[in-house]
């Protein structure tokens, strides 16, 4: 696949990841909890077909190799073309840098390439798409 294709691809992942967020909010609406929304993405996520894992450890890297010690993420997306986007879920008023480098530092510390910031706040579905530039270590938002 060429780099246009894949370009593509991810940004229809995001999309259709973005479009069952915004499932969860409108049926839900405005002040539920995290986990409330974390329930409803995760089912709207499930009926289009994806592979996702809820809550589960993934292996922090160390110095490119998986050690024992493992992080729990909220949910994790697994494309068999793309690869995983960890998907951070918060349900607060704002984000702000501390929300972001949360979603970085598991980037960095589990080797997965993509994530996403879905905030679930008072006036809407909020979202963030992020990339793990692997030869610098650094995130870019895409």
């Amino acid at each position: 696949m060429i780099q246009a294709e894949y370009r593509d691809q991810v940004h229809q992942m995001f999309a259709k990841i973005v479009g069952c967020a915004f499932n969860a909010y409108n049926y839900w609406h405005s002040g539920m909890d995290e986990l409330v929304y974390e329930a409803g993405l995760y089912c709207e996520l499930e009926q289009i077909g994806f592979t996702i894992y809820r809550q589960e450890e993934f292996p922090i890297y160390y110095k490119g190799r998986p050690s024992p010690v493992k992080r729990k993420m909220d949910l994790v997306v697994k494309d068999r073309d793309l690869g995983s986007i960890i998907l951070e879920l918060k349900a607060i008023n704002y984000v702000g840098e501390q929300q972001r480098k949360q979603l970085w530092s598991y980037l960095k510390l589990t080797n997965i390439r993509f994530g996403m910031l879905i905030n679930f706040g008072q006036s809407g579905v909020y979202s963030e798409n992020w990339e793990l530039d692997e030869n610098t270590g650094k995130c870019f938002r895409v």
